[in-house]
């Protein structure tokens, strides 16, 4: 299961760690402003979130399996049809809406799935699924870049949709539900039993229960600040180290630097999560991204941008899958893809909100310095509201 995730996921990631690499020669060729292409991003941003409860509501039903195939089937011809455009509406309907109804029916379904066939190591588990999207954003950038400039943009969307039709569809056919649908049991079941040790696991809350409490809308302005800065970056990074003066290929090896690094900080998330907590291991990787993205602010060189790259993809490879892991933790296992696709919904306006914002700032002022302010601003606030959500649990805890 794991193995077949992080293949899908990995994949997927061609998507969205590419947008950056393509933004400015697409933007060049149309002589269209950067915020308007990357307007782009804020439509899928706000379908993924409402499409992703209803995937999530299916695959709690159903399992994933069916949900990934057709997920695979629509971003691959999505990408496909990106070659062809010629106006920007044709850019809303095949990446804003196509990509991102692909993208809905793929991560939650996954990452909310693998937590079921695991009673122990659950946070290493879901580390490793993650890691997938790091493998993708890894070679997503580069090999992006290498198309574009040995051949050219649209034969590059041709070349990732291919990729994803021949990937995800026939791994989508290894997935199951549960392991309960195989006769298994999760692993490390039959260890815990021996023990005596079984851990105290929060009663499962069905999206109506959870939205009710305050813990649900504290951790969804988490995500909200979360993915309003990854959106940012993953945008405009490469554009703008082009701007200050570097090539477009070391520019695109920023992102893959930092999805390298980020591979580190997925799996080293979910080994210490599964000594100190989701919650205190949030919040230590918040500070570390706001220490990148202080940085950021005086990146001028290659290197400075390295030094930056490393540090926020630790960080950020981090925090993405202690969310599916905290969920579970505060909101139960059994609606747990319902659930987590809400929460996404209130982190997906951030995303939705921070792409195009700093896209405009930069077509106004010529610079992205303000709009890197704001992600640290963003970043800043996200950790006073985990240090919140942590008091929370500590005095649900201390509650008989």
């Amino acid at each position: 299961m794991v193995f077949s995730a992080v293949g899908i996921l990995a994949t997927h990631a061609l998507t969205f760690y590419s947008f950056g690499i393509f933004l400015r020669p697409i933007t060049e060729q149309f002589h269209w402003d950067r915020g308007a292409l990357s307007a782009a991003i804020s439509i899928g941003m706000l379908i993924t979130g409402p499409f992703s409860i209803l995937a999530g509501r299916l695959s709690d039903r159903y399992g994933p399996r069916l949900l990934v195939t057709a997920s695979g089937i629509i971003t691959g011809v999505a990408l496909i049809l990106m070659s062809q455009i010629s106006a920007l509406w044709h850019v809303y309907l095949i990446y804003g809406v196509a990509v991102a109804i692909g993208g809905g029916g793929c991560v939650v379904p996954l990452t909310t799935t693998i937590p079921r066939w695991f009673k122990q190591r659950r946070g290493v588990a879901l580390g490793l699924t993650w890691t997938g999207i790091g493998l993708g954003g890894v070679i997503a950038p580069m090999l992006s870049q290498w198309l574009i400039t040995d051949y050219d943009w649209p034969t590059a969307y041709i070349v990732l949709g291919l990729i994803t039709l021949v990937v995800v569809i026939p791994l989508a056919q290894t997935l199951k539900g549960s392991p309960q649908q195989m006769g298994l049991r999760p692993y490390g079941e039959m260890a815990i039993q021996q023990d005596g040790k079984e851990p105290v696991v929060m009663e499962s809350m069905s999206i109506k229960q959870a939205i009710r409490t305050g813990r649900f809308w504290i951790f969804g302005m988490v995500m909200f600040c979360f993915i309003f800065v990854i959106q940012v970056m993953m945008a405009h990074i490469a554009p703008h180290a082009v701007d200050m003066g570097i090539s477009a290929t070391l520019a695109a090896s920023i992102v893959s630097i930092w999805a390298a690094t980020s591979l580190i900080g997925r799996n080293l998330a979910g080994f210490v999560s599964d000594r100190i907590g989701s919650t205190p291991t949030i919040i230590l990787n918040l500070v570390l991204m706001v220490l990148a993205l202080a940085w950021l602010l005086f990146a001028r060189e290659v290197w400075t941008f390295y030094v930056f790259a490393v540090i926020y993809g630790i960080a950020y490879g981090g925090i993405v899958p202690l969310q599916t892991l905290l969920s579970g933790e505060l909101f139960g296992l059994r609606f747990l893809g319902a659930v987590m696709a809400s929460l996404m919904v209130v982190g997906s306006i951030g995303g939705a909100l921070g792409a195009p914002l700093a896209g405009a700032i930069f077509d106004i002022t010529g610079s992205y310095q303000p709009a890197f302010i704001i992600c640290l601003i963003m970043a800043i606030l996200a950790i006073i509201l985990s240090v919140l959500l942590l008091l929370q649990q500590k005095r649900r805890q201390a509650t008989p």
